[in-house]
């Protein structure tokens, strides 16, 4: 896909974003009350009336099973670690592959005083803009907008062009977008975040297993979610070794601090009021928690 083309991939995730977000049990409720806000008319019909919100949803599970309700929890889980960083002072918030995030405006008064970096390709980026504009009055002034495509352009030369401080702590958010990078896009990614911002800045993201990559996993919701976006013109390229995040961040000198699988997002933030389940996530992605190891 073109760098100048909106992400198709993005739209959609933003609306089962908001579809959750209208989920009547608020223990399983989706935080991102502003999702709707990012979706053309025909998505905001899907994520908006009822009738068509349980089709699409079927339709969905037949094709990325799993992974409505692996955004719920998702965002949740991204929400606490942006909150606990927040708690620990961070300087700058970098959301790296931002798409359509709302957390530097549903967390604008906690944000207060921090720098917001924005990163994505240039035509997620105008769409994002434009929305934006219209919810908000217009763009805020704590927020940069960095266009970038990360398969051809370097983060060490467009943040720091933009305004970004290495020796600032930052709290970074890569969220569903290293499996769309090259590996040496996502290990120049991870080699800028240990080598250029302070020790101590912390960095979530979430990863699918290599074996989704080389087409052996057998795991729930596996191969068809890889046929369905592959078939969408945004193939999954890049995965980790199930089992091998904290070595494999070691290597670039970050430290793991937390893992979430599948089993412990459900557990943690996919339980009704009632106590039951809501529904089963994927079982091929993990949610990283690491941060930046002191340099000698």
């Amino acid at each position: 896909m073109t760098t100048q083309k909106p992400s198709y991939t993005a739209e959609g995730v933003a609306t089962w974003r908001a579809a959750g977000a209208k989920e009547k049990d608020e223990s399983i409720r989706n935080p991102d009350f502003m999702a709707m806000s990012f979706l053309g008319w025909k998505f905001r019909l899907i994520a908006g009336f009822k009738p068509l919100t349980a089709l699409a949803l079927r339709t969905f599970q037949k094709r990325v099973p799993g992974g409505y309700y692996f955004h719920i929890a998702r965002t949740k889980h991204i929400d606490a670690m942006l909150a606990h960083a927040i708690e620990g002072n961070i300087q700058q918030l970098v959301i790296l592959g931002a798409g359509y995030d709302s957390r530097p405006y549903r967390f604008a008064r906690q944000l207060e005083g921090v720098k917001v970096f924005e990163v994505d390709q240039p035509g997620t980026q105008a769409r994002k803009k434009h929305y934006l504009a219209k919810t908000l009055g217009g763009l805020p002034d704590h927020v940069v907008f960095v266009d970038m495509d990360f398969n051809a352009e370097r983060l060490d030369t467009r943040l720091p062009e933009s305004g970004y401080d290495p020796q600032k702590k930052t709290f970074f958010i890569w969220e569903g977008v290293c499996m769309y990078l090259t590996p040496e896009a996502a290990h120049e990614t991870l080699t800028f975040i240990a080598q250029h911002s302070r020790p101590g800045s912390s960095l979530v993201f979430d990863y699918l297993y290599r074996s989704v990559i080389d087409g052996t996993c057998d795991y729930y919701g596996a191969r068809l979610a890889t046929s369905y976006v592959a078939s969408r013109g945004e193939p999954y390229i890049f995965g980790i070794e199930e089992g091998d995040s904290e070595a494999f961040l070691g290597n670039f000198g970050i430290e793991l601090e937390s893992l979430l699988g599948p089993e412990e997002l459900q557990n943690a933030y996919l339980m009704r009021s009632d106590g039951t389940l809501h529904g089963r996530v994927y079982a091929y992605t993990d949610i990283a928690l690491g941060v930046v190891a002191p340099r000698d």
